[in-house]
């Protein structure tokens, strides 16, 4: 698709669609959000950490965010075998930069209705 921008075609920015649908996609945030805060965390604690996500719903997120290097997976080889999930420094990036517009979004409209974004 070319850029919409007649005769400034230096001013569009490309992206990958679908990194960017993948990082506005429900519950995203608030992976990233508790990863930051915990460093490395199991499935299981994920889950109970938020409310209304699904385990079906969490192994997809997690597989998405992988699979795009925003978050890395360990497998330790423990008793039961744990699996460990963390940020990469891209995911703690796209983590920053979407706590960033929210909260612009909030200066720019200080008295609107507020929302929980997870």
């Amino acid at each position: 698709m070319d850029c919409c921008l007649k005769d400034d075609g230096d001013l569009c920015t490309t992206y990958t669609p679908a990194v960017y649908d993948l990082i506005t996609k429900k519950y995203t945030l608030s992976i990233l959000v508790l990863l930051d805060k915990y460093g490395k965390m199991r499935f299981s604690e994920i889950l109970r950490k938020v409310d209304g996500l699904t385990q079906r719903a969490l192994s997809i997120r997690l597989k998405e965010l992988e699979h795009n290097g925003i978050v890395q997976r360990e497998v330790v080889n423990s008793r039961p075998v744990a699996t460990i999930y963390s940020l990469t420094v891209q995911g703690r990036a796209i983590k920053n930069a979407m706590l960033i517009l929210l909260e612009l979004s909030n200066l720019i409209s200080p008295n609107s209705p507020k929302d929980y974004f997870c």
